[in-house]
């Protein structure tokens, strides 16, 4: 048993370097010791509803994730705040499982939570009221009467103030975030004990052990593609480039 786990991509179009990272891991997955692909949220830069738009846009990725599916892979796909509404399509036509929040799981002998991590940072007020916002059920009735194109635009100029910010932010104060996601997973374990936390969503990669735990964030595949696994023995990360 062997799970591997993927997350800010942030793909804005199949042209890019990591789209043709991601198609080659996703098909290298075909001949690798792979049981669960864990997708930890914001794979793509943008992509609201179960519109065909997205779908037409991304074809050889989703296909590529099919094909896994077919293959007995199991995979699950977390909300992330650039991928949102997808579990018409994702999971209702494509029988992948949708998750929004924290979730656990065993891999073998291993328990294992997983979320998006975007509420790490509780007190980033601003966009915790934005998430309750983009996450209510109206808004998601709403977005089925928009055509993907639309939100498409719109996605490409929220993207670029969020990765000038998320950007200037890392700057700034990466051990400031380090101690945020390790503070939220500490935290987690009081409540319900693991054997690992994987989130994203802060583009920070770290690697920390606590207790008899680890915490994982996936950081991003701006500066590093990478993946992370667990199998029953070990875990580690495999460079992707």
């Amino acid at each position: 048993m062997k799970a591997w786990f993927i997350s800010d991509i942030h793909i804005k179009s199949l042209n890019e370097r990591n789209s043709n990272i991601l198609l080659r891991f996703l098909h290298s997955l075909q001949h690798k010791e792979c049981t669960h692909l864990f997708l930890v949220g914001d794979i793509f830069d943008f992509w609201v509803g179960d519109d065909i738009f997205f779908y037409k846009k991304f074809q050889p990725i989703v296909e590529a994730l099919i094909r896994l599916k077919e293959k007995k892979i199991e995979i699950i796909y977390f909300e992330g705040n650039h991928d949102v509404h997808i579990t018409d399509f994702w999971q209702k036509k494509l029988g992948m499982k949708v998750f929004h929040e924290d979730q656990y799981f065993q891999i073998g002998n291993k328990k294992v939570r997983v979320s998006h991590g975007d509420l790490i940072n509780s007190g980033d007020i601003a966009y915790q009221r934005y998430r309750k916002v983009y996450r209510h059920k109206a808004t998601e009735i709403i977005t089925r009467s928009i055509p993907g194109l639309v939100f498409d635009r719109i996605g490409e100029m929220m993207s670029q103030y969020s990765r000038k910010k998320s950007s200037v932010r890392r700057r700034q104060g990466g051990e400031d975030l380090r101690k945020m996601i390790r503070q939220y997973a500490e935290q987690s374990y009081k409540e319900n004990e693991f054997d690992y936390i994987i989130t994203g969503h802060m583009h920070v990669k770290d690697e920390y052990s606590f207790n008899k735990a680890c915490s994982i964030n996936l950081g991003s595949w701006f500066e590093q593609p990478q993946a992370f696994w667990i199998t029953n023995e070990e875990s580690g990360w495999e460079d992707l480039v």
